[in-house]
């Protein structure tokens, strides 16, 4: 009569997660009548070699250290070679090979396995009431289940990994109030910069108008003492296109790119004018065109004195001019009278010869 041993091998990852994993196996060893005499539970560590060899070893229930050896026969993979062999060490200190095994195996179908298992049974006489059935039936052929204890000494899933993060040294509540510290930080730089950027812009059209309106209208006037009648007539010169009581976008550009008053970009442009068109009509009324200029004073004033030094220049260069004419023109004169009395001193001479013969 035979007797029937059977075992469940499970297998899971390790938390070092390098391609290797454990397996344990779960097996019960019975006498000739089929009790089981004991259970028992042990683990391998295995690893691919290549992609055709995995190599496994460790340490049986009995003691013995195990090495497994699973070879690829075919490029697909299957047949295999399994080479097993296991040592333990005796009473007085020798290691001797406890088993060794070779094992081929190839995969075949669901039928062809449930038959050979079968006539195993009949070949090795074993009693039909210590048969497994084939295929399996139930979670575990052994009927040992590993318990959840068991289980978890094994699997990341439910077990401590041994590899834990050393305790934080500051509290999670500092550093969410660092990070949003430095979230309010940022977004204050930003809002700044934003500002800084849009009154640059601000300077920059506000500057462009005024130093086209300087060019003209009477600049020894301030802006805020320019008469509504200055103003209506500058509004009329850029109403000029159209001149019905609207400046449009054309005629301001047109106005704008006419004088000095430099280059304006295309985006500084449609800022000035969305600026000055206060009710968001498409065009800047007088109101709108007077009340914009209220804000221009201190661009006014600094086109207004730049033209100012243009001018004092330019009439500082004619005074000098003059000066030189005058100076010129008062030694022609102190030359002609110095000439008249040479001639008349002459001619007194003349005359006295005369009357001496």
């Amino acid at each position: 009569i035979g007797v029937l041993s059977l075992d469940d091998a499970y297998g899971v990852t390790k938390y070092e997660r390098d391609g290797t994993a454990t397996s344990f196996i779960m097996e019960d060893f019975r006498d000739a009548q089929g009790n089981v005499l004991t259970t028992n539970n042990s683990t391998y560590t295995s690893f691919a070699v290549d992609e055709n060899t995995i190599f496994a070893y460790g340490l049986l229930a009995y003691g013995a250290l195990a090495f497994e050896l699973s070879v690829c026969l075919v490029e697909d993979c299957t047949e295999i070679r399994i080479v097993n062999e296991s040592f333990r060490r005796n009473s007085n200190g020798t290691t001797v090979v406890a088993d060794s095994a070779t094992a081929t195996g190839r995969k075949v179908s669901e039928s062809e396995f449930v038959q050979a298992v079968n006539d195993a049974y009949v070949q090795y006489n074993i009693p039909v009431d210590q048969r497994s059935p084939a295929p399996m039936q139930g979670e575990c052929l052994s009927g040992f289940c590993p318990t959840e204890e068991i289980w978890c000494q094994w699997d990341p899933e439910c077990s401590t990994s041994p590899y834990q993060e050393p305790p934080g040294k500051v509290k999670p509540d500092v550093i969410a109030g660092f990070t949003v510290a430095g979230a309010v930080l940022l977004v204050v730089c930003l809002y700044s910069v934003h500002v800084y950027l849009v009154n640059q812009q601000k300077h920059r059209y506000r500057a462009a108008i005024a130093q086209r309106i300087v060019e003209t209208i009477e600049v020894q006037k301030s802006m805020r003492s320019l008469s509504p009648e200055l103003l209506a007539a500058e509004f009329k010169k850029i109403d000029s296109e159209t001149p019905d009581g609207r400046i449009t976008k054309d005629e301001l550009w047109d106005f704008l790119s006419s004088g000095k008053a430099g280059e304006l970009s295309k985006k500084d442009f449609n800022a000035l004018f969305a600026a000055m068109d206060a009710d968001k009509s498409g065009y800047v009324d007088f109101l709108e065109f007077c009340s914009f200029l209220g804000q221009c004073h201190e661009e006014y004033t600094g086109a207004r004195a730049n033209v100012g030094s243009g001018a004092r220049s330019t009439t500082g260069r004619l005074s000098m001019a003059e000066t030189a004419a005058r100076r010129v023109s008062s030694v022609a004169v102190e030359g002609l009278d110095e000439a008249i009395v040479g001639e008349e001193e002459k001619e007194k001479e003349i005359e006295k010869e005369e009357e001496e013969l």
